[in-house]
């Protein structure tokens, strides 16, 4: 069960290294999620004994994150719909896409969180 929570934790890195890319100026402050992400998935690969707690706080951090990209899905979807009411809203569907990104990685993190009982309740 580690190693292919290791093998999730580095496919989902390795799919968000590009969104992070494109954040241009801001991009070595979000690659941060992805990198740890990595040296978790390396760690939870070796079975290291002491991966447990690192892993539930990174994903209590990560689910907290999550919240946040989803607020700011649906705060786009609001600002686009006051836009489309005044003749504008060209893009207002763009809210959807960190609604989306948000809600996978928040499910992908309370799965991990919930291993990560019946990890602690083996060791």
């Amino acid at each position: 069960m580690l190693r292919a929570l290791a093998v999730a934790h580095i496919a989902i890195a390795i799919l968000l290294i590009p969104l992070t890319l494109s954040a241009s100026f801001l991009a070595p402050v979000f690659l941060i999620g992805p990198i740890w992400s990595i040296m978790l998935a390396r760690r939870l690969w070796r079975r290291e004994a002491d991966v447990v707690r690192p892993l539930r706080r990174t994903h209590v951090v990560f689910l907290a994150i999550d919240a946040v990209l989803i607020w700011y899905g649906v705060w786009m979807l609001k600002a686009a719909e006051e836009s489309a009411r005044r003749g504008g809203g060209l893009l207002g569907g763009l809210g959807l896409i960190p609604i989306v990104i948000g809600a996978f990685l928040a499910v992908f993190s309370t799965i991990t969180l919930l291993l990560t009982l019946r990890m602690r309740a083996a060791v």
